[in-house]
């Protein structure tokens, strides 16, 4: 930037709006230029300073008073808070129109702050001089940082008037600006690991030696829990739990050393710490650290509650280890051992209400059960039975929301069960109440999102929006469906560059890109549509080989494969067609063979046989195509449950075998859910294409 004069900017806004004013004014001259920006960038300032706000209010004449107008002329930008206010404000308009006037018509920026961009709205937010020309002529409505709920959110607002004001693009600024956060919190990270690995080698080194040394045990210890919680508090929100992992490997061998030594107090908080080192080895997707962990958290809790029945404490913590150990079999497909840990959970809530039944937080955890038993029946295909539950376990939550609605962590369960109350929805073929469920809940996260840097919030509300775009293609929606998965991708792929050894961002990563690619017409597929999927296989292969018990990665593999085999087909490489749908069929029988129980297992292995089916067909093996077709419509008509789900495959299914009254009674049963998934028309399917 060459233009020197004294002010950054000069922000134009109605009084209504100073607390919008103020705060932007604040907002970008405490904002420092990340340095790894300014080194590509060495012409940028270090800093956004000054920015000038009016702080009096306006002269009552007609005229912009002489200390504006200096203002104006001697600002580099002009900045308007827009809204209905600024809009109805004759001083807003005249900022802008003299503005304009001095030449620099492309230096004004806007930031939305109530209202509506458009401008036929009747609370339309940008005043005309944005809307006209010096002729007076309509011009498009000008682009604005969009700090509203559902917009930008307050500092990616920030950010975009940042870009603007400095002339860069506003994605490599975010990108810097979050790298920067991660950083601080990451020297701070490793330096209490230094002195953590320090401190127990000095505690384990004074016990070997038989000197034991109260004062050390209670350092490690204290440190020990600072890392694996107010310090893991810090480090969650930013991606950056992989620096604990050194700690985590100390605390575990530490704790090996002092077996059942310490007074229960110790023995409590190591049998939170086993469970907080759990907790990171399962956001990592090292499923089998993190259930050594919790199962340690378990022998402790147990062994500090037969001792002392009436703690609730102990009961509490109890239950929590319960839970963690059914988490770990519930995640590898294994429903029949998680079954009694989420039993006994749910019986150690109840407990724990009954003994205090105004205690908030044992009604979440009773609510917290009920949502672990739900999602084992759904996974069950006994989807009325999980609704009654996760709705049970909603409504808890709204209890306690309601008390505390401040709260973030209730909003963020709240979100969670309705999430699985919208996909229970689904399921049960209302596809409407699915699409439903998930629009509220991204209502409920937006604000989180927007008020600050939050890896959770960032991460759900991502999340819930690749579950908003399937129940949009559920119902035909294909723009709102690819609009809602473009912008998973793009705050997925912001999550990643700070902690890329989260495999459930990695996971859902992929998996709204998966539905982006799927979304594409065999005729607009392009070599770099290969390519993304090329890379989205290689990244499932990893993520399945670091962790063999996982059924969600071998799944989303098997997906992949399946996509790769369609793509394959439509451009007449029936041998790599053959190949690709091979592989994902085996995953799927592998995956059944383990975890007989799952509908929703059942349904996937389904869409890879009917792939597989076309595969052989185009290969010219017709028996084995109608063999496999033929198998896998049975098991799917065996089922005494159905998910909704199985009603597409199984309609291609009997196109293929070209079973017409079978189509026409499902075909029915689609068309009374208003099932209207493009994915389904001609240019995407496989059906008949190769027969």
């Amino acid at each position: 930037m060459t233009d020197s004069r004294h002010y950054k900017a000069f922000i134009s806004y109605s009084h209504s709006d100073e607390q919008w004013a103020r705060w932007l004014q604040r907002s970008l001259e405490k904002y420092k230029l990340p340095k790894t920006f300014r080194h590509s960038h060495p012409e940028l300032p270090a800093r956004l300073y000054p920015i000038f706000r009016d702080r009096d209010e306006l002269a009552s004449g007609g005229e912009l008073s002489e200390s504006i107008r200096k203002a104006m002329q001697d600002s580099e930008a002009l900045i308007v808070i827009c809204s209905p206010a600024a809009r109805a404000s004759l001083w807003v308009n005249e900022e802008i129109k003299r503005f304009k006037a001095s030449g620099r018509g492309n230096r004004i920026f806007c930031l939305l702050v109530a209202g509506s961009p458009d401008p036929h709205s009747a609370d339309c937010a940008f005043p005309s001089a944005l809307l006209l020309d010096d002729d007076g002529e309509t011009i498009h409505e000008p682009l604005a940082a969009d700090a509203t709920a559902g917009g930008d959110g307050k500092r990616n607002a920030m950010l975009k008037i940042a870009a603007g004001l400095l002339g860069v693009g506003v994605d490599d600024l975010k990108r810097r600006d979050a790298q920067r956060q991660a950083r601080f919190w990451s020297y701070i990270a490793m330096g209490t690991t230094f002195i953590a690995a320090l401190t127990i080698g000095l505690a384990i080194y004074a016990f070997n030696a038989k000197k034991e040394s109260e004062m050390r045990r209670q350092q490690a210890e204290g440190l020990i829990g600072f890392m694996l919680g107010d310090l893991r508090k810090k480090l969650e929100p930013i991606g950056k739990l992989e620096l604990l992992d050194s700690v985590g490997d100390q605390a575990m061998s530490y704790f090996a050393t002092l077996g059942d030594r310490g007074t229960p107090k110790e023995m409590l908080a190591r049998a939170k710490a086993f469970k907080q080192i759990g907790e990171v080895r399962k956001a990592q997707g090292e499923l089998e650290p993190a259930l050594k962990a919790f199962k340690q958290s378990l022998i402790q809790t147990e062994a500090l509650y037969k001792t002392e029945p009436s703690n609730n404490d102990y009961l509490f913590e109890l239950g929590q280890a319960e839970f963690w150990v059914g988490y770990i079999a519930w995640e590898r497909g294994d429903l029949k051992s998680a079954e009694p840990y989420f039993q006994n959970y749910m019986q150690y809530s109840r407990e724990l209400l009954a003994r205090e039944p105004d205690n908030s937080d044992y009604n979440m955890e009773l609510s917290y059960a009920y949502s672990n038993l739900g999602s084992l029946a759904r996974a069950r295909g006994n989807s009325q039975v999980a609704l009654d539950n996760f709705i049970l376990s909603a409504d808890i939550n709204a209890v306690e929301l309601k008390k505390t609605p401040d709260n973030i962590d209730l909003v963020f369960s709240y979100a969670e069960g309705l999430s699985w109350i919208g996909s229970t929805k689904a399921d049960l073929g209302d596809l409407k109440g699915s699409e439903q469920t998930f629009a509220e809940i991204a209502t409920l996260l937006q604000p989180i999102y927007e008020e600050a840097e939050n890896a959770r919030a960032t991460f759900t509300l991502a999340s819930n929006m690749g579950f908003q775009s399937e129940a949009k293609l559920n119902l035909g929606d294909t723009n709102a469906a690819r609009d809602l998965n473009t912008k998973s991708i793009s705050i997925l792929a912001m999550l990643i560059v700070k902690d890329p050894q989260n495999t459930s961002w990695q996971d859902t990563y992929n998996k709204s890109r998966l539905i982006d690619l799927s979304m594409v017409p065999a005729s607009d597929w392009s070599v770099s549509n290969d390519v993304e999927l090329k890379q989205l296989q290689e990244s499932a292969n990893k993520l399945s080989r670091q962790d063999t018990s996982s059924f969600t990665h071998k799944n989303r593999l098997a997906a992949i494969l399946r996509e790769k085999a369609i793509r394959a087909l439509h451009a007449g490489n029936f041998a790599d067609a053959l190949y690709s749908a091979k592989s994902s069929h085996a995953l799927m029988i592998e995956l059944i063979k383990k975890s007989t129980e799952s509908p929703q297992l059942l349904f996937n292995l389904a869409k890879s046989s009917e792939v597989l089916g076309s595969a052989l067909m185009a290969s010219g093996q017709v028996e084995a195509a109608e063999l496999i077709w033929s198998n896998s419509a049975s098991l799917l008509d065996k089922q005494s449950t159905h998910i909704f789900d199985f009603y597409p495959v199984r309609y291609q299914l009997a196109i293929d075998l070209k079973q017409t009254e079978k189509a026409k009674e499902i075909e029915k049963k689609l068309t009374q859910a208003n099932y209207k998934d493009p994915r389904m028309d001609p240019a995407f399917t496989l059906s008949g294409k190769f027969q």
